[in-house]
């Protein structure tokens, strides 16, 4: 019979890691996705004193299934929601694109929002890690942005690692970080986005996945976030 050991395995197992310290550049398709993804991760960067700059892409405003507010009013609803929970995972400096969400995306609208996220980008120093959706998320806005991230992150010269997050797709993670000690307080961020809570248990199903993810942690580990890297060391200038 052929040796166990020859069998391929199909996914990595991930290493446990820390967060990489620096600068930080998080990219969110909708508002809630910066926490909802890498929220547990950027709490522990805002713990350690690390700097967090967000940009929130899309408006969210497909999330009115009930249009029992007007666009306007719902767009800013969104707005408030994403800075008290800005505020309660530890701090995020947050830029909103609002580009309307869950639109078909043509070559057009990726190579103007890439121009923006390029500039934005430059208004501060550099990153010395970014995160945003990963490139097999199955929502199209979030696999949108993760393009516009790599693109950005090219255009400018980033030499850090990029970690792809989920939300809505669990990935082939090779890396996962412990996010046990802040778990209560990503959830509590993500309860600030009571508008989204009403017809979705977000905080169940991304908690959830995190707590799938502790698998891969040491024994005592509750709660994981598992990213897909990508290393822009090498990249070409």
């Amino acid at each position: 019979m052929e040796s166990l050991r020859s069998v391929p395995i199909p996914f990595p197992v991930p290493r446990v890691a820390t967060p990489r310290r620096g600068r930080v550049a998080v990219f969110a398709p909708h508002p809630d996705d910066e926490v909802a993804g890498p929220g547990g991760t950027i709490a522990l960067h805002r713990a350690a004193g690390d700097p967090v700059r967000a940009v929130v892409v899309t408006d969210g405003r497909a999330g009115n299934v009930d249009k029992k507010l007007a666009l306007a009013d719902y767009v800013a609803l969104r707005r408030r929601e994403s800075r008290e929970a800005a505020e309660a995972i530890g701090g995020i400096d947050l830029t909103f694109f609002d580009y309307p969400d869950s639109h078909v995306i043509t070559e057009e609208a990726l190579a103007d929002a890439t121009a923006r996220a390029t500039a934005w980008l430059r208004e501060a120093p550099l990153p010395d890690v970014a995160y945003a959706p990963w490139p097999g998320e199955s929502h199209t806005d979030h696999a949108a942005v993760g393009e516009i991230a790599r693109r950005a992150l090219l255009a400018v010269g980033f030499r850090g690692t990029l970690f792809g997050f989920e939300v809505w797709s669990p990935g082939p993670a090779d890396v996962v970080i412990d996010v046990s000690p802040v778990a209560e307080k990503k959830r509590a961020a993500l309860h600030c986005h009571r508008s989204q809570l009403v017809h979705t248990p977000i905080d169940d199903a991304i908690l959830g996945l995190n707590a799938w993810r502790a698998l891969f942690l040491p024994k005592g580990g509750r709660f994981a976030e598992g990213f897909v890297t990508t290393d822009f060391s090498s990249a070409p200038r």
